[in-house]
């Protein structure tokens, strides 16, 4: 008997949902996207069953804004602009104020969002960038693909697994023999020049990285200005949903416009025209406005399609807003804030790797929860999806699941959390902000409301009591030698544990 098309098993309500959304369907066939099987993927090793709470195995759509601040939404304090409709989801959810980034840079971040893992563990202690360069950090090239990860988790428990826009875990400058992200246990990719697969190409911004990519091959590809990725991966998305209404979906829509540079196009750009500081202020507060402009459309969408009551929303940045000296123009800030908060991206003081968490559930989160208290980390998705999945997290996370908090009861912490970026003996380091005062140590651990940073060996250590100090203003190890100690030693314990600098030819 002749192979169905899949697009005759789908429902009526699926069928009625692709007509209603109006999407570029057709697009999938085009750039070559085949679905992988379902069920392809044997459970992942875990402890004893773990079964979902009441109501749940949500829908989950995970959104990565890129170097968004701490407090650039207006929710979180922007009073240059709105974002109404991320500020809306927050409202109408739960909001953690304390929830952590991985690593100060996008590549590490990722990797311990997608792992549950402190990424220095897995080799990641940088960006993924050419060869040569990865080698001299003792940076690995890609992310392993056997490693476990929340769509290869999620795919096993019967969701349907898709990533669109931003990867950046492997393949791009001149690395074109990375695995793709649907390696990874997603059924279906879109990325940009900073992966490999299906993928679009800037054409008028970092036009040297997308050429790069081009010349890489291994996939289809386009070419599109940067202004119009946004809404790309929302249709994209919004499209996938659709197709698979019938059965649980993961998404991860992973956005880049919001780095630098900024290209939000002239309509955009008129909208908020002098209420910046500056030309580059204009130009990032407008891109900021556009991709929540496009974000509240795909909300209504899903509304629409009567997806959006049984899916879990997940918003936040993957590190600190742009320290580049380029912004810092005749003693202007640079464009996003990171309000109070002592560094930006590429430091490990609070503003580069602090950042707001939404977490938006219809009748599951508790709505209207600004939650002050809880300590949370990108590590903690892997454990809360599997949760909610009703699956075994993996046994090798680091996270901690934030079901509780989700449901509006603050968790208290157990366990410290550590960060390196950099690695103990190489002979380079990576990249450092350009103001002096946010250039911070390579390695950090927080407990409780301690917070320490050290450098290699454990060198020069600064520690901090965020509960009376969040601006990390204040040196107290003279006024608490013994917690000095503790900390650090708990921090030297964890440096010793990482993979040892090895060169690479």
């Amino acid at each position: 008997m002749a192979e169905t098309h899949p697009a005759a098993r789908l429902s009526a309500r699926a069928r009625r949902a692709i007509r209603a959304a109006g999407l570029h369907v057709a697009l999938a066939g085009l750039l070559g996207f085949v679905p992988a099987p379902a069920f392809a993927q044997p459970a992942p090793d875990g402890g004893a069953e773990v079964r979902p709470i009441a109501g749940a195995r949500p829908n989950i759509l995970f959104i990565l804004v890129d170097d968004m601040g701490f407090a650039d939404l207006s929710i979180m304090g922007n009073r240059k602009v709105a974002t109404p409709n991320l500020d809306r989801l927050a409202r109408e959810g739960v909001l953690m104020t304390r929830f952590y980034d991985a690593a100060p840079i996008c590549s590490s971040s990722r990797a311990g969002f997608l792992t549950g893992r402190f990424p220095p563990e897995l080799g990641f202690v940088s960006i993924t960038g050419a060869r040569k360069r990865n080698a001299e950090l003792g940076q690995v090239d890609w992310l392993d693909p056997e490693l476990p990860n929340i769509a290869r988790t999620l795919q096993s428990a019967g969701y349907a697994t898709a990533h669109f826009g931003k990867w950046h875990l492997g393949g791009g400058r001149d690395i074109g023999d990375a695995p793709r992200p649907t390696a990874y246990g997603f059924d279906r990719s879109f990325t940009t020049f900073e992966g490999l697969g299906p993928r679009v190409l800037v054409s008028d911004e970092e036009r040297d990285l997308a050429e790069q990519s081009d010349r890489l091959g291994n996939g289809a590809r386009f070419w599109e200005i940067k202004t119009r990725l946004t809404g790309l991966y929302c249709d994209m998305a919004a499209s996938f949903i659709a197709e698979h209404a019938d059965r649980p979906w993961f998404v991860n829509l992973w956005l880049n416009d919001v780095h630098d540079p900024w290209a939000p196009g002239d309509e955009a750009l008129g909208d908020v025209m002098g209420k910046g500081d500056g030309p580059d202020d204009d130009r990032f507060l407008a891109t900021l406005v556009k991709m929540d402009k496009t974000l509240g459309r795909l909300f209504d969408r899903l509304r629409q399609m009567g997806e959006f009551e049984n899916t879990l929303i997940v918003v936040t940045s993957d590190n600190g807003p742009s320290s580049l000296q380029r912004y810092y123009r005749d003693g202007a800030s640079a464009p996003g804030s990171a309000a109070d908060l002592r560094g930006r991206k590429f430091s490990l003081y609070e503003g580069g790797i602090r950042q707001p968490l939404i977490l938006s559930w219809p009748r599951h989160a508790r709505a209207g929860t600004r939650d002050e208290r809880s300590v949370g980390h990108g590590a903690d998705l892997l454990p809360t999806f599997a949760r909610l999945a009703g699956v075994p997290t993996p046994r090798e996370s680091d996270g901690v699941d934030l079901s509780s908090v989700i449901e509006g009861r603050p968790m208290t912490r157990g366990q410290p959390l550590f960060w390196a970026y950099g690695k103990e003996g190489a002979p380079v380091q990576p990249s450092t902000p350009s103001q002096p005062r946010d250039v911070s140590p390579r390695f950090a651990v927080r407990d409780g409301d301690w917070k320490l940073l050290a450098e290699a060996g454990g060198a020069r250590p600064q520690l901090f009591d965020l509960a009376a100090d969040p601006t990390e203003t204040h040196e107290a190890g003279a006024r608490n030698p013994a917690v000095r100690d503790r900390l650090l030693a708990r921090l030297r314990a964890w440096m010793a544990s990482l993979p040892p600098y090895a060169s690479r030819p």
